[in-house]
């Protein structure tokens, strides 16, 4: 049995990329109630998943699902002390509750940090500082291993900036992609759909910023089956007001039209705090999908206090508020449930680092039909994950400065629909953008495709047969941020760090299943 590890008092913050936004912190409130993620004990190892000395892989996972008396007690215990408990998963629990309550019951003091997001507003939150005393109430820390506030996430994209938008995209004047046509094209989808695979039978559970699909016309007159769900602290199922998620979604269902979509909804449109990834994904494996796909993470690279990356070195171990997060996706691809990630868009991506995930990187396919890696997606062998190369593959994804590649649909007059350099019009319901935020969707809607046909896949098996059929990629280079050696990794013959194994060939994969 490994060695228990001391007590971490630390309590690091992931790091976040660098962003251009110019925007005053004093804007900035932090939430009045904070989205809080308990890890439990394991029966085995008396320790949980941010304790535990060894590295939590998914065929560990089955030993740290904690005891149900166990669990039992720390709910009831959360409750009494006045948390309010918004999630259980199979290794974890989500709770939330104010300032006060979190500080008077763990002993400590908590400060203010402004996040610098990348998309929407600046986000304000509440975190321990460096050095502050840390000392659980004495009938709490008796049934729980651990309990970490929620950083805000990274929406895997660029920057952002009714009435019924047209179901035809504008047209603009340079190289881009339409969905599904060309999408389906690239990727060799067309063929598939021909032999009568097109997702039906399988649910797959997409987690992002919100899915405007009742207010836009693409997705009602393509007759696509899509539910929402809030997240804990998310409002108004049917807004988006950032379209991430929207336009995001529009890539999985253009690959796979029939899947029972199931989109899970993170953000406040009332100017609240939105749910966390944490609640995001316990609600999500709520609904036994057989596919997670989620265009978000956070940066393993060191960060000031506003958030901004201070260096491109690689950080070598998963800061602690991220265990819970690791161990419930960890739990859920033991479970057989395919999760797919973004590799990011210069970030050191987390959770795509994963190595039991799918990672999803980039290619470009320019107006010529020329392949090569995209400048503007991450490449990056981990140092938290040793040997971890990112991605496994790659989906299509544009180029620096800002991917403008794939025309997308979001809802009139948010903030994706008024980027300006795009060349579409701030309120016609259209977006041309793309990042590894587009890639991870489009992997998963041919995950979709290959448990169509062949349900009994495993979330290994599926990896294995995309990576085998990939095109390879032999020119370019990954995005140089992601890198920090301070050059882009190269795409060469076989596989590399650039894009895996190359852009994923849906025909071939279904061909090979």
């Amino acid at each position: 049995m490994p060695a228990r590890k001391k007590k971490a008092r630390s309590r690091r913050r992931p790091a976040a990329r660098k962003s251009v936004r110019k925007k005053s912190a004093a804007a900035a409130k932090p939430p009045s109630t904070l989205s809080i993620a308990v890890t439990l004990p394991s029966p085995k190892h008396g320790v949980g998943p941010t304790k535990f000395a060894a590295r939590m892989t998914a065929s560990l996972a089955e030993e740290f699902k904690p005891d149900p008396t166990v669990r039992s007690s720390a709910l009831a215990e959360l409750q009494r002390l006045g948390f309010k408990v918004t999630s259980q998963g199979r290794m974890t629990i989500s709770v939330r509750g104010s300032r006060s309550l979190f500080e008077r019951t763990f002993g400590t003091k908590l400060s203010a940090f402004v996040q610098r997001r990348e998309m929407a507003d600046d986000e304000a939150f509440f975190f321990p500082a460096k050095g502050a005393p840390w000392k659980p109430h004495s009938g709490l820390a008796a049934v729980i291993d651990d309990a970490y506030i929620q950083w805000p996430h990274i929406y895997m994209t660029d920057l952002f900036k009714s009435t019924e938008p047209s179901p035809i995209p504008p047209r603009v004047d340079y190289h881009h992609l339409r969905v599904a046509g060309d999408l389906n094209w690239l990727l060799n989808v067309d063929k598939v759909h021909r032999q009568g695979t097109t997702g039906r039978g399988v649910r797959v559970a997409m987690i992002d910023s919100g899915f405007a699909h009742k207010s836009h016309p693409h997705f009602g007159r393509r007759g696509y089956r899509t539910t929402t769900v809030l997240a804990p602290g998310a409002t108004d199922v049917d807004k988006d007001g950032s379209s991430h998620g929207t336009g995001e979604s529009a890539n999985l269902l253009a690959v796979a039209p029939d899947v029972e979509f199931i989109g899970v909804k993170l953000d406040n449109e009332r100017g609240g705090k939105g749910a966390s990834v944490h609640e995001g994904f316990l609600e999500a494996i709520q609904h036994n999908p057989h596919v997670i796909s989620v265009s978000i993470g956070f940066d393993m690279c060191p960060s000031d206090l506003s958030g901004r990356r201070t260096s491109n070195q690689h950080l070598t171990e998963l800061p602690n508020s991220l265990k819970a997060l690791e161990a419930e996706i960890q739990a859920a691809v033991a479970d057989g449930t395919v999760v797919v990630f973004s590799a990011g868009n210069g970030h050191v991506a987390f959770p795509g680092m994963m190595p039991d995930v799918i990672s999803a990187g980039g290619a470009f396919v320019d107006d010529k039909g020329a392949l090569k890696a995209s400048d503007y997606a991450s490449g990056f062998v981990s140092k938290i994950y040793a040997g971890r190369v990112v991605p496994d593959f790659c989906g299509l994804v544009g180029m620096q400065p800002h991917a403008d590649y794939i025309m997308l649909p979001v809802q009139a007059k948010s903030r994706q629909d008024g980027r300006g350099h795009d060349k579409t019009a701030d309120d016609d319901g259209w977006g041309v953008f793309s990042g590894t935020s587009a890639a991870a969707p489009q992997i998963a809607g041919i995950c979709a495709l290959l448990l169509q046909k062949s349900p009994g896949l495993s979330p290994a098996d599926v990896k294995s047969v995309l990576s085998r059929t990939a095109v390879d990629v032999t020119t370019g280079n990954a995005n140089p941020l992601s890198n920090e050696d301070k050059g882009g990794e190269k795409a060469k013959v076989g596989p590399d760090a650039a894009t895996g194994t190359g852009l994923i060939d849906a025909f071939e994969a279904w061909k090979l299943v």
